[in-house]
């Protein structure tokens, strides 16, 4: 079965990424859309590591586990579900998911209230080319933006 758009959701191992995942999956399936997985290495707010081909590099090392972690996590909540691409990116977190999102018709992001990246979030919010759905570490939507220009 083919999928009539895209959901892209950006994971990085956190609680509220995980929930962001599970709610993008769960999405997803009702309304017979395709899940991107992105991971953006190294963390926000950390100092930009470039990856230096045939060398080892813990932080892309540490990225795809936790990517590979939150995606078996979400999954075990919502078994019916699947993934159609897993990216990992070394970029700056919040470019690396505004370029993304000009290929998405929704991008789902996971924040939580207590956390420090309310400025990466609205940054992203401000900037997708398409909807924007933000979930907490509960499960909930706490912010969403739905975009004009979206198809």
């Amino acid at each position: 079965m083919s999928s009539s758009g895209t959901c892209l959701v950006a994971v990085d191992g956190s609680e509220a990424s995980v929930q962001a995942l599970v709610w993008g999956f769960r999405h997803a399936t009702d309304r017979d859309l395709a899940v991107e997985v992105l991971t953006v290495w190294p963390p926000h707010r950390s100092v930009l590591i470039h990856e230096v081909p045939g060398h080892f590099c813990a932080a892309r090392w540490s990225a795809r586990a936790a990517q590979e972690d939150a995606i078996r996590q979400a999954l075990d909540e919502v078994p019916e579900a699947s993934t159609s691409a897993v990216r990992l990116e070394n970029a700056e977190t919040a470019d690396a998911i505004v370029r993304a999102s000009a290929g998405c018709d929704l991008v789902v992001l996971g924040s939580d209230p207590n956390d420090s990246t309310h400025g990466l979030t609205d940054r992203i919010i401000e900037q997708a080319l398409c909807e924007v759905v933000v979930v907490a570490g509960s499960g909930e939507v706490v912010r969403s933006r739905v975009c004009a220009s979206s198809r």
